[in-house]
């Protein structure tokens, strides 16, 4: 029973991440003519802060399934996030968290895969990393609506920002579904998840 209840939140993982790879080349979100609290340069830096801090999050959660050359991978890609990326490098490095997450759902889904000592902590500070990253996506998203109409009159120079903001409703997705993944496994695996993480997934 076990087995099978995680295997299926493995499998909704992996659907989930074909679903995000495509809001992110389609655009996601339409726009809203609404006045934003925020003005629309703070997104970028704000997004690259939460952004690494996913990759980091998903680095600890691969390598505590043992997947730690994936980690190393995805950790030299993020690298390549800053707040001057162009449109195509945000959706390239976006790309590479999805697949990262993808194999991470694999690998969940293993028999018999158990995680012990350092593997576990590893695993509780991946799941609380995801739990922060949300709630700056979160954050970010109650802004976008009025921050989209004030880079529709920026120019070129919003265009990564543009970009970012119609897809992040796709990001937090994505960061959802693997957390539920993830608490899933954990609880049927006696390791201990913070109540937070609980309540961002509840229904």
């Amino acid at each position: 029973m076990q087995k099978k209840f995680l295997t299926l939140c493995a499998a909704a993982l992996l659907a989930n991440a074909g679903l995000v790879q495509a809001q992110v080349g389609n655009g996601g979100a339409t726009y809203s003519d609404v006045t934003g609290k925020n003005q629309w340069a703070q997104l970028m830096p704000q997004f690259v802060d939460a952004t690494q801090n996913a990759f980091t999050s998903e680095a600890l959660l691969l390598t505590a399934v043992g997947l730690g050359d994936q980690a190393t991978a995805l950790t030299e890609q993020a690298k390549g996030l800053t707040r001057d990326s162009a449109p195509g490098q945000v959706e390239q490095i976006m790309t590479a968290r999805t697949s990262a997450g993808t194999a991470l759902a694999a690998k969940l889904a293993t028999p018999g895969l158990v995680l012990e000592g350092a593997a576990k902590q590893q695993l509780s500070e991946g799941i609380d990393g995801l739990v922060r990253t949300i709630k700056q996506y979160e954050e970010l998203s109650v802004d976008l609506p009025g921050m989209k109409v004030q880079m529709r009159g920026a120019g070129a120079k919003a265009r990564t920002g543009l970009f970012v903001a119609k897809s992040l409703p796709g990001y937090v997705t994505d960061a959802k579904r693997e957390l539920a993944a993830m608490v899933a496994y954990a609880r049927a695996n006696t390791i201990p998840v913070a109540p937070e993480a609980a309540a961002l997934i509840a229904p």
